[in-house]
């Protein structure tokens, strides 16, 4: 059994990072998962796209907080990296590419998932259950999910927009379905679904997900079992579903299922500032689902250590703009990076190495139960208990030293939704959702882009031109 989130070329290399893949390629796969221990290693493969540097490993997690004034990219250290999304300069040439990493995990986990609901009996066997079957099916079924929420929330409108938008235009448009059968989605060109076409598959996916997996299940032989699917990752993601989707007994019902299962708890002040080197996480109560970043897999570039340490690259640093909405003791202000050669600036610290290693192999943090009190926080307000509201507010911030709240508001909840989770690709997502209007005041003189209004096209993705190369059913974003 090979450990989880290594990259062995022959599972990764049979698939394309389009929807256009030769199908003498699926020759290959219908070998690799002709057994059941072909269709496990092709299931603790899926994990590992989430590291890369198009997507957690860097463009959706800290260059988010760039874009929208928790960090500053250039300034005193300019490499040249994050300047583009500093400036939000993307192009329909390029500049973002999750879209086709995402697709690419997408096919991978199809290809499981085709195998176990069409040809289960071939696997059943006195050593292979059922139930062996079906808790790779939930991990293919939440990761898809996860893969297929982050499309259509960065190449969508909010939900709440696409719902309401004219049938048929640009504004209701998410990502293309891609099918499940490979014979199928190697040769078809899908079109754009609807956004609410997607948000309705993303949640009957981890509602499958949910009923099918032995809630006692942990992926075997792995680094660090966080860092694969669980019971709680699977109710987490769909909490955050629904609140994206402004269904708040129904986010608020996820969420406390996570917060009252017993699993995981909510790092103190003095935990806060050391668990983010843990080498793994799967003692960490705070950590919910993460991305596991390994020194095997190679030397990363760019990273997010990388990027936040002065002394490596050293580009992005903590903005003015988020120092000020912090109050002096709490502890998230007083965890960050310091460096004598630039007295006058801070650097994140959330991305440490583990146990005092390399700093780019920081694992990488998608899913905490601190957003899930937040999350409850929001929907009990939105459905009137400013009470409970404030109370859940409050137990974040009690435990972070910083000053609790006598009632909240719904900016009060975004501040501190931007104090919490912080150069961890929230806020760009927080400001779309709710439909506000960025402002920022720490910024580079002539830098473009400086404040970004609500009905702006660039908080929709272009689709890049190479997509509509392979596939001339697409329909590029608005103003693209």
């Amino acid at each position: 059994m090979k450990k989880i989130l290594v990259l062995f070329a022959v599972t990764l290399g049979l698939v394309s990072c389009d929807l256009t893949t030769p199908p003498e390629i699926y020759l290959d796969y219908d070998k690799a998962l002709s057994t059941y221990d072909g269709l496990d290693d092709a299931t603790a493969v899926v994990y590992s796209a989430f590291r890369g540097e198009g997507w957690y490993g860097l463009y959706t997690t800290l260059y988010p907080d760039v874009m929208c004034g928790n960090c500053v990219a250039g300034v005193p250290i300019t490499t040249g990296r994050g300047m583009n999304f500093q400036q939000w300069q993307f192009t329909k040439s390029g500049g973002f590419s999750m879209y086709g990493q995402a697709y690419a995990n997408i096919l991978r986990c199809n290809n499981v998932i085709f195998k176990i609901r069409n040809q289960a009996d071939s696997y059943l066997s006195d050593e292979v259950s059922k139930q062996d079957l079906n808790n790779l099916l939930a991990e293919c079924l939440f990761v898809r999910a996860y893969s297929y929420f982050d499309l259509v929330r960065w190449y969508g409108q909010p939900y709440v927009v696409a719902k309401a938008a004219a049938e048929g235009s640009a504004e209701s448009l998410g990502a293309p379905t891609v099918s499940e059968d490979p014979a199928v989605s190697v040769l078809d060109k899908p079109a754009r679904d609807k956004t609410v076409n997607n948000y309705a598959n993303i949640v009957k996916d981890l509602k499958e997900a949910l009923e099918v997996i032995d809630p006692s299940y942990v992926r075997a032989d792995v680094y660090d079992t966080k860092c694969a699917v669980s019971v709680g990752a699977i109710e987490a993601l769909l909490a955050r579903v629904y609140q994206y989707m402004e269904e708040w007994d129904l986010a608020k019902t996820h969420a406390t299922n996570v917060i009252n299962s017993g699993e995981y708890e909510i790092a103190t002040a003095e935990e806060y500032k050391t668990f983010w080197s843990n080498s793994v996480w799967d003692n960490t109560g705070e950590i919910i689902f993460g991305a596991y970043v390994s020194q095997v897999e190679g030397y990363l570039n760019s990273s997010p250590g990388g990027l936040t340490e002065p002394e490596e690259y050293g580009d992005v640093r903590v903005s003015n703009d988020w120092l000020a909405i912090m109050d002096d003791a709490d502890v998230r202000k007083t965890m960050l990076r310091t460096n004598e050669k630039y007295p006058d600036y801070v650097w994140p610290n959330k991305y440490q190495g583990k146990d005092g290693g390399p700093i780019a192999y920081s694992s990488i943090p998608m899913i905490r139960i601190s957003e899930m009190y937040l999350l409850r926080a929001e929907a009990n307000y939105r459905l009137g208990d400013n009470s409970a509201a404030t109370n859940d507010v409050n137990m974040v911030a009690s435990n972070r030293n910083a000053k609790e709240y006598a009632s909240v508001t719904i900016d009060d909840i975004f501040n501190e939704r931007r104090r919490e989770l912080a150069f961890e690709g929230h806020i760009f997502h927080d400001y779309k959702r709710l439909q506000r209007d960025l402002v920022r005041t720490d910024v580079i003189p002539g830098q473009e882009n400086v404040n970004v209004p609500a009905d702006s096209k660039y908080w929709c993705m272009p689709i890049a031109e190479s997509e509509f190369d392979v596939n001339p059913n697409l329909v590029q974003n608005p103003g693209w």
